[in-house]
């Protein structure tokens, strides 16, 4: 990529980003002026709508319009100057009427991806307002709520120092020379005065589509452009950052054919991947490499892919659990390859059931329900309609890393249980969660991060029963946590249906689920009214809180259970006084 490029990348990022603080005072004024400080009413909520729809066009949209339609002509006249120095006619070295049309339709394009995160972000504001009128939330505590969910960390404060912090980014965000200051203000943002734990605000997200949609529209007519001269062979070029990605460090320089390219990308996947077209989306997210055209008679062989990159991004064991913040993001590319190995792995576990000529019981990878509905499997597809149409739902990179993560903790809980290991992951559009057949089925309509709630219960043992929390995750603070505590509830369910099961007869009907049936009583000692649903929710909700370590708030009778139905400890302590 050109510096040219480069920079017009940046810029646009630092504009964008900048017009923010406009935006979060402006939202914050209007609410001030209507509420005159004081807490919001439903009605008021609904009213002040059309005033933050008008803030974000004001700000957001318009910064982006005006860097689309005067900025983007640059971009056009660098993919020019690029064919100019090639060896073609002369026709193709010049800005046609087809080159106009597609300037305008990319530039209409790239707008609309502007507005989708507007809109979004619009909903998650209103949604603070009126949530707080509802909850009778404080009026600064929902102020502060808003501007973390325009600017994030970033937000402006009564802090000084934080203020401080902030400009110094904001100022020297850019400046390579300065990269390890800007990067120590950043840690000490994040860890002294974290507001944003998970970065989902629009700041994140609106650095991010300004510099993709540089270099996507540069891409997408670079491309049109190659192809109307008939060229068919690219060069990857671009500068290498400290972090730059083992791909783009691997592909750096290189001359392929089309051919070679999307067979890379059909068959390869690397940390940081994302979905897309190989010459739009290059090595992925804020990727700072493009394809340039060429007519270079040297083509070079395609790199191997080495076997580390399957490598694990997102360590976490029971012992030493993944913080939230040491979360890396992951593409789904990455995810799907790690775990298309893991689960086929898994899957192989006798203690999964077969029949007579040693096939799954439950053919589990040709599940009759999955293709009904249309949605594949983590561990077999990628997490796509199969139908290659829009998905309809929005999972970031961090909410894979999270899967990343989550997994691997599964994975210890089976050991120390003595299960088999899951053996996929699968998308339903019901529950939030739910397991069955050493699968975990995760709702395609919830971000995984977005979807959890921030309250916490001061609900403890002997409060009446009445004021208990619905679930188990609303007795943890950390977002993170909160999240585990829904998979570990979800493992509590693969615990009574695989424990001791060992052929086809112990699987339709498992011992610890014939164990629970015989529970005469189960409601009244539970933390949650979720574990008042029936004796399975009863073992899933009190083995989460058990697990991660809210003893204390774990019914008796399931540690009564858990030792002599599950663990046998009664069992082995006899043994032992023998």
């Amino acid at each position: 990529m050109s510096r040219i490029l480069e920079k017009l990348a940046d810029q646009h990022e630092e504009r964008l980003l900048n017009v923010l603080y406009n935006l979060e005072n402006d939202v914050v004024k209007e609410v001030t002026r209507a509420t005159k400080g004081q807490l919001v009413s439903q009605r008021l909520a609904i009213q002040l709508q059309p005033q933050i729809r008008k803030a974000i066009e004001d700000n957001f949209l318009n910064e982006a319009d005006i860097l689309i339609n005067e900025e983007y002509n640059k971009i056009a006249k660098e993919v020019l100057d690029n064919f100019g120095e090639l060896k073609i006619p002369k026709k193709f070295k010049s800005l046609t009427e087809v080159d106009l049309q597609t300037i305008n339709a990319l530039k209409f394009q790239s707008f609309s991806g502007f507005e989708d995160i507007a809109e979004r972000f619009l909903k998650v504001i209103n949604d603070e307002v009126y949530q707080s009128a509802i909850a009778g939330r404080p009026f600064e505590d929902m102020v502060s709520n808003i501007r973390s969910h325009i600017n994030g960390v970033y937000k402006q404060s009564n802090v000084t120092e934080i203020n401080e912090l902030v400009d110094f980014v904001n100022e020297n965000k850019f400046d390579v020379s300065k990269k390890a200051q800007v990067d120590e203000a950043i840690r000490k943002l994040h860890t002294q005065y974290a507001s944003d734990r998970a970065g989902n605000n629009l700041r994140r997200y609106a650095g991010q589509i300004a510099h993709d949609s540089v270099m996507q529209f540069h891409g997408q007519f670079t491309v049109a452009k190659a192809k109307e001269a008939g060229i068919d062979k690219f060069t990857y070029t671009g500068t290498l950052v400290r972090d730059s990605r083992e791909f783009c460090q691997r592909m750096l320089n290189r001359v392929l054919t089309e051919e070679q390219i999307r067979e890379i990308w059909n068959t390869q996947g690397w940390a940081g991947k994302s979905t897309g077209d190989p010459f739009i989306v290059r090595g992925g997210y804020r990727c700072r490499h493009t394809w340039i055209p060429t007519i270079d008679e040297t083509i070079d062989e395609i790199p191997e892919q080495p076997e580390e990159e399957q490598e694990t991004i997102n360590v976490s064991s029971l012992t030493n659990k993944i913080k939230l913040d040491d979360i890396k993001p992951v593409s789904i590319q990455f995810l799907t390859n790690k775990l298309n190995k893991q689960f086929k792995e898994n899957a192989k576990d006798e203690r999964y059931p077969r029949d007579a000529n040693n096939k799954e019981v439950l053919k589990f990878y040709e599940n009759l329900e999955r293709r009904r509905n249309n949605l594949p499997n983590i561990g077999v597809a990628i997490i796509e309609n199969s139908s290659g149409g829009k998905r309809n739902f929005e999972w970031s990179e961090k909410d894979y890393g999270v899967i990343e993560a989550l997994l691997q903790e599964l994975d210890e809980l089976a050991i120390k249980y003595d299960v088999p290991k899951l053996r996929g992951v699968n998308l339903e559009k019901k529950a939030i969660a739910s397991m069955g057949d050493g699968v975990l089925n995760l709702n395609v309509r919830h971000n995984i991060l977005e979807r959890t709630g921030t309250e916490v219960t001061k609900w403890k043992k002997g409060d009446s029963l009445y004021d208990r929390p619905f679930t188990a995750d609303s007795f943890f603070e950390d977002k993170l946590d909160k999240i585990r505590s829904t998979f570990y509830h979800e493992f509590g369910h693969h615990i009574h249906q695989q424990k001791f099961v060992k052929n086809a007869g112990d699987y339709y009907l498992p011992q610890v689920e014939a164990d629970l049936k015989k529970l005469r009583r189960f409601r009244g000692g539970s933390s949650t009214t979720y574990a008042e649903q029936n004796k399975y929710e009863w073992f899933a909700e009190n083995f989460s809180l058990y697990e991660l370590g809210k003893t204390e708030l774990v019914d008796p009778n399931f540690l009564k259970f858990l030792n002599e139905k599950v663990l046998w400890v009664s069992y082995l302590t006899k043994q032992v006084k023998y």
